[in-house]
């Protein structure tokens, strides 16, 4: 997903719309190494750098910087694309103030809608990771088909499914992937979570699921989606003897978070869990950072 956007030009600011910030760098001292290489490139020409787990997508015309931040994880080419898009809309709007000192005393806000249509136009990938059975489905039509109510019996997922989600998420939308569970499918996940930027493991709230989870799930996500932000969701909450979401969160070295998938009262928890995982306003982990 794209995170922040910054346009320079003669070492002044000329835009910048930050959607999540970066907390984890200095930004001032990125921005000014990234635009020493934006600087460099020719006319129209894409390249990118990574640091940590965000990668910075930059490109220069007419002697302008533009930068864009993404999550490492996330696809470069539909970024690139959409820096290519953006720029494009850019000098439609600007060229002529650019070409001349005008550019100087020039409002560039205006641009700020038009930045925030093309990263809507990029889905946001969720994946939903677990065993058979712990309720990934029933979560992904809890969140995308609330009119039809969750389903209340098991039906087993093969391979995997996926649904658009549209929420309370501007400028994101979510493409949430539901993640067959069966074991014969787990080394197959890899063809279907590239360039994920969440996970969210989805367990039962039992410590044989548990089990499972860092056995199983683990190395293929920690192999696929090193950079990608994680939480765990430690459903059904209701049955006798679940663990507390915190206790399934410390077990499995994740924030864990409790949930009753089947029940439609918990929609709104879980579509603001989405949420604040997105815009980091809740504890999640790199997945890479895993500690078993």
């Amino acid at each position: 997903m794209i995170r922040e956007i910054h346009i320079f030009k003669g070492g002044q600011t000329l835009f910048e719309d930050v959607i999540v910030p970066n907390k984890d760098l200095d930004t001032s001292s990125v921005m000014m190494l990234v635009s020493s290489s934006a600087k460099k490139l020719q006319e129209w020409k894409i390249d990118s750098m990574e640091i940590e787990r965000y990668r910075f997508v930059y490109m220069n015309s007419h002697d302008t910087q533009f930068i864009m931040t993404m999550d490492r994880q996330a696809s470069l080419q539909k970024v690139s694309e959409a820096m290519m898009s953006m720029v494009s809309k850019f000098m439609t709007a600007f060229e002529s103030d650019l070409e001349s000192d005008e550019w100087k005393s020039t409002d560039f806000s205006p641009f700020g809608p038009g930045f925030r249509a093309v990263v809507s136009r990029i889905p946001v990938k969720v994946c939903l990771a677990g065993h058979g059975g712990t309720g990934k489905t029933t979560l992904l039509e809890l969140a995308t088909l609330p009119s039809k109510g969750p389903p209340q019996e098991y039906v087993p997922t093969f391979f995997g499914d996926k649904a658009l989600l549209k929420a309370d998420f501007d400028p994101y939308i979510f493409s949430m992937f539901d993640l067959g569970g069966q074991d014969r499918f787990v080394q197959e996940w890899g063809k279907i979570i590239r360039s994920g930027s969440m996970v969210v493991l989805v367990t039962d709230s039992t410590q044989e699921n548990i089990d499972w989870t860092k056995r199983v799930a683990y190395p293929v996500l920690k192999a696929e989606l090193p950079y990608a932000r994680a939480i765990a969701i430690a459903n059904k909450q209701d049955m006798p003897g679940a663990l507390s979401p915190e206790e399934v969160g410390k077990r499995l070295g994740v924030p864990g978070y409790g949930m009753q998938a089947n029940q439609a009262d918990f929609r709104q928890r879980w579509l603001k869990l989405l949420k604040d995982l997105a815009f980091e306003e809740i504890e999640s982990i790199v997945v890479g950072e895993i500690v078993e």
